[in-house]
């Protein structure tokens, strides 16, 4: 009561005083809080951490060192690699990349995804793929590092070479790490397009890109129904990241950064933003429970949205990037299956008569010699799936198809021998 009666003493000069003081003290508190914020991140990325300046002095970031030592804006990221001109900026072509951290579930994936991808690279039409490369996010190099071109991150969280609850939230700094490195040596940028994929995806025809100079060709992604940011419940958090001013929600792709297609000086752009995004969800427990699993997902989503790029999400069958049976029944016009679904056959009586299912293959002997995909049994009308649904002739031929395609890929792999191994590490 006391406080409050003196404060009705103080003339309007003195409570303006108080005010500005305040609201000073406030800015300078919240620069230390994001310095020191800033600082974690910082030495967690693995950059080299020095002292900042605040704005309004003389430093600025404006050689490509500096944007190494501090990590940049999306816009002065972009053009501390687009300087140099370097990599492909027109024509057709595509070079394809994934990100892993070695674990033997995700190499086991790999060695059959890249085996596919060398059998449509050789087939009729394939001579647009002209590179590939794996990003892996981890210590020290692996045994795939003898069969599959990669080019080897640090990651931010090393227990994720053993065990991490969340290894994806390596991936856009892993992605960084590459960029910078193309800006020193831009031949790891083999064309104007980068195809982003995941590791359980099956390559079944070539891929074909319009000229990346034509500005009326957009770049594509696939809409995965489960990314959603107009969903009322994370509202709240998604506007920490698209604020009210930058637009509609809506205006935010329902996607993610794998199957995305888009030109490199649009992965420059987007990437900056994609690892800030996640790093401000990794730090946000809020923006952890609400997004869950796929929260880097829409770190990617709202990353490409403020750096206002278009993307084709078309829904399957006209996607021409995936399909994902049983959800999808054919191929329709992309070039690869994603099997990210489990798959289990049921008989009239409900009786389970044949499954796959990927989270099966986790072990390392999988990788060293992979073993082959058991096919389904003969069709039968009557087969349903786990969730009732009828298995149709079109759906039996598709799964059948893709898993005919893992195991040829399969059967071109040489069994990865102690010598390699030993060599990767």
């Amino acid at each position: 009561m006391r406080a409050r009666l003196h404060v009705r003493h103080l003339g309007v000069a003195q409570l303006t005083t108080l005010a500005v003081v305040g609201v000073g003290l406030g800015l300078i508190a919240g620069f230390m809080f994001m310095s020191v914020v800033d600082t974690v991140l910082q030495r967690r990325a693995g950059y080299p951490v020095q002292d900042r300046q605040l704005p309004g002095s003389e430093f600025s970031l404006t050689e490509a060192s500096d944007a190494d030592k501090f990590g940049v804006t999306a816009t002065n990221a972009g053009l501390a690699i687009a300087s140099n001109g370097a990599y492909p900026h027109s024509g057709s072509s595509i070079h394809t990349l994934c990100t892993s951290n070695g674990s033997p579930y995700l190499n086991y994936q790999t060695r059959i995804m890249y085996g596919t991808y060398k059998m449509v690279q050789a087939a009729p039409g394939g001579t647009q793929h002209v590179a590939f490369t794996r990003i892996l996010h981890r210590t020290e190099p692996d045994a795939l590092m003898t069969e599959v071109p990669t080019f080897r991150a640090e990651p931010l969280t090393p227990a994720c070479d053993n065990w991490c609850d969340f290894p994806v939230s390596d991936r856009p700094n892993a992605v960084r790490q590459f960029f910078d490195a193309a800006a020193r040596q831009p031949s790891l940028i083999q064309a104007p397009w980068l195809l982003m994929i995941e590791t359980d995806y099956v390559w079944m025809k070539p891929l074909q890109a319009p000229p990346a100079e034509d500005a009326s060709a957009a770049s594509v992604a696939f809409p995965f129904g489960y990314i959603d940011p107009r969903y009322p419940v994370i509202e709240g958090v998604m506007r920490k990241m698209y604020p009210v001013e930058k637009g509609p929600l809506g205006d935010v792709p329902g996607s993610g950064p794998a199957p995305v297609l888009m030109r490199v000086d649009e992965w420059i752009k987007v990437t900056p933003e994609w690892e800030r995004l996640t790093a401000h969800i990794e730090a946000d427990p809020k923006s952890k429970e609400q997004l869950g699993w796929v929260r880097e997902m829409y770190a990617f989503s709202v990353a490409v949205a403020l750096q206002g790029i278009k993307l084709d999400l078309a829904q399957p069958p006209l996607n021409r990037l995936i399909t994902q049976p049983p959800a999808d029944a054919n191929l329709g016009q992309a070039a690869m299956l994603h099997y990210t679904w489990g798959t289990v056959f049921q008989n009239s009586s409900g009786a389970k008569i044949w499954e796959f299912d990927k989270r099966v293959y986790t072990d390392q002997s999988m990788v060293i010699t992979p073993p082959a995909v058991p096919l389904p049994p003969p069709y039968d009308p009557q087969y349903k799936l786990q969730d009732g649904k009828p298995v149709t002739q079109e759906l039996y031929d598709t799964l059948t198809a893709m898993f005919k395609q893992m195991n040829d890929a399969i059967n071109s792999l040489s069994p990865l021998t102690p010598a390699k191994t030993a060599a990767a590490a």
